[in-house]
């Protein structure tokens, strides 16, 4: 049976195209991704991990919701968008949340490097900020 991705209960999880981003920012969202499938209860509301390449290249992209991992040095998708992101959290100007909590179906969550990515992801999740996201995304109560 065909898989389809529906744009009101998946969301994408982008990352950057090249051996760093692929090599470390990937299982990054691979863990990224576990969480919101077992949050979305294996009904239809899942993740699916791709690069920006295919964001950046796709019409359809616009109406999915995403969670861009890695700062704009190697995330392309990152660099379009976090100028226009509020910054939701940020540590030492090392880790960075980008998201808007009143609404919006983006999110950046990034380091200045693999480590600091890592953290931020942690942060990200471990501080709420993802249940934030999909509760706006999901329009969960």
């Amino acid at each position: 049976m065909p898989r389809y991705f529906d744009v009101r209960s998946t969301i994408l999880l982008v990352v950057g195209y090249g051996i760093l981003p692929e090599e470390e920012d990937r299982p990054i969202a691979y863990d990224l991704k576990h969480l919101i499938n077992t949050r979305g209860r294996g009904g239809d509301r899942s993740a699916v991990v791709l690069t920006d390449m295919w964001v950046m290249n796709q019409e359809m992209a616009e109406f999915f919701p995403v969670i861009s991992i890695g700062g704009p040095g190697v995330n392309a998708f990152t660099a379009q968008i976090y100028e226009e992101l509020p910054v939701a959290f940020t540590r030492d100007q090392q880790i960075f949340i980008q998201l808007n909590p009143e609404g919006g179906k983006r999110a950046a969550v990034w380091g200045m490097d693999h480590r600091s990515t890592r953290d931020a992801m942690d942060v990200f999740v471990k501080d709420g900020f993802l249940d934030r996201f999909l509760d706006l995304v999901w329009h969960r109560d």
